[in-house]
């Protein structure tokens, strides 16, 4: 988002940081919620808790949105502004993971999501993880990791300083989505963080330049359900 506006000092600063990284720990932590899996006796399958878990982060989030712009969402990346730049750069996106999947194989390997390896057989279930990986999961994450904390992060610091034209804000952005996003990690050992921070510097940069989350949602979904979409493609088929 192109804020220029000026930090008003390095208390506030400080302040950015430490307060929007407990909000999100504290959403992620809070989110964990069994109510509607309970209540359709659906505690048992693993993607349906995680489709509920991100429900209720969205929904702590969306709320902590909704009070900091006073119902002005398009001002928080609710809204489709630069639509095409956005799209843009989200067509870079889908042609490099198609890129790194098609490679993976190649080599005789697959890039999965972390949770690809409890993914069970049955259509349902199939439909149950696709949904969490290309709708709840990106949702939930960019609204708490980019709609709100980098939202309220560029009003305190601005675009500077920044590293390699990339401002602090994104980055730090990315670093509370690697860390605290769920089901937004690939199944490949030390490199997964790597993947994910890199998807969220995209995100961070997409969401910073366009003022819009229409990309970075998008290109989330694709970026972790693409390679999940394949494996179960080639499963189905080869089984």
């Amino acid at each position: 988002m192109n804020s220029r506006q000026l930090p008003t000092s390095a208390v506030n600063k400080f302040l950015s940081f430490a307060g929007v990284s407990i909000v999100c720990y504290a959403v992620v932590w809070a989110s964990p919620i069994t109510f509607f899996s309970n209540l359709f006796s659906f505690g048992h399958s693993y993607f349906f808790l995680q489709f509920e878990r991100h429900f209720w982060q969205y929904l702590f989030a969306f709320v902590a949105v909704v009070i900091l712009s006073r119902g002005h969402l398009w001002s928080y990346g609710i809204n489709s502004q630069n639509l095409k730049t956005s799209m843009v750069w989200l067509m870079r996106l889908y042609a490099a993971t198609i890129i790194i999947t098609f490679l993976w194989m190649v080599f005789g390997n697959e890039i999965l999501p972390v949770d690809a390896s409890v993914l069970q057989g049955g259509k349902n279930h199939t439909i149950i993880a696709l949904l969490v990986y290309w709708m709840s999961s990106p949702v939930a994450n960019q609204i708490l990791f980019f709609s709100f904390a980098q939202s309220v992060l560029m009003k305190q610091w601005g675009d500077s300083p920044s590293i390699a034209g990339i401002p602090v804000v994104v980055l730090f952005s990315a670093l509370l989505f690697t860390l605290g996003a769920t089901t937004s990690q690939f199944s490949i050992g030390l490199w997964s963080p790597l993947f994910t921070f890199a998807l969220g510097i995209f995100c961070g940069t997409v969401y910073w330049k366009t003022n819009s989350l229409i990309t970075p949602m998008l290109g989330q979904a694709f970026y972790f359900g693409f390679p999940l979409f394949i494996h179960i493609i080639r499963t189905a088929i080869f089984k």
